[in-house]
């Protein structure tokens, strides 16, 4: 019978805590993981590619989280066959860069080649893959709101992902981003081929994510919404405390 309010990431998430038994009649607030947009930021992709020894003459798809290969729930088991089916539909020179994962003994069969980058440690690393990659991709089955989709927006590269969770609030599907439907491997492939084989689109896309990030993602804004929540439940309180003591 407390007065709480319950703050989420993710609408689905709030969605969660509206059909519980604990949190059905609570106040609920979204407010998404914030992060800081003048560290991750785009750099020029050529540059990336260089640092990292990456092709330049290849269109690169990104995929990456902790436990990269490991985490049944991030989709590497859905990545696989997903970039196997571009291969066999598109005529453009593709290779896949995965970071999070070393490279195994026996390597899957992409149908491209794939540069492994294993665990990258720090916030410069990560941003020089987002950089040099033309797409990431998260085949993910469950998540709430995936920290890599947020970097990588933030680095102006477009994302494609599943239709779960919380990715809806951060791709808006055909505008920055794809959403496939789950866990469609062939929508999933569909959905890097349009961003990969347009390039007037991928270049609309990567200014849409920044734009997003900056507006929903940046860290002061979160910090705001937060201040703006407590300031609200404070008068709130005071109210109730000058109410009760009338009464």
């Amino acid at each position: 019978n407390k007065d709480m309010t319950i703050v989420t990431g993710s609408n689905w998430l709030a969605d969660c805590a509206r059909s519980s038994y604990i949190f059905k009649n609570k106040k609920i607030e979204v407010i998404p993981s914030g992060i800081d947009t003048s560290i991750y930021k785009p750099i020029d992709k050529s540059v990336a590619r260089n640092i990292l020894n990456l092709p330049k003459d290849k269109k690169l798809i990104l995929f990456g989280s902790i436990h990269a290969s490991s985490d049944r729930r991030k989709g590497f088991h859905l990545l696989l066959p997903a970039l196997q089916t571009l291969s066999a539909n598109s005529n453009i020179d593709l290779a896949a860069v995965i970071f999070g994962a070393s490279k195994p003994r026996e390597t899957p069969d992409f149908k491209m080649h794939c540069h492994y980058l294993s665990t990258l440690q720090d916030d410069w690393s990560l941003v020089l893959a987002y950089s040099a990659a033309d797409v990431f991709v998260l085949p993910t089955m469950q998540d709430n709101l995936p920290y890599t989709v947020i970097e990588s927006m933030c680095c102006k590269t477009p994302c494609v992902s599943f239709n779960v969770g919380g990715l809806p609030d951060m791709i808006d599907h055909g505008l920055n981003g794809y959403l496939a439907t789950p866990f469609d491997t062939d929508d999933l492939a569909k959905g890097i081929k349009m961003i990969i084989e347009n390039d007037e689109l991928r270049t609309k896309m990567s200014e849409n994510c920044r734009e997003k990030a900056l507006t929903e993602y940046d860290i002061n804004v979160q910090v705001n919404r937060y201040l703006n929540l407590f300031n609200n439940i404070n008068l709130k309180m005071k109210y109730k405390i000058v109410k009760d003591k009338k009464i």
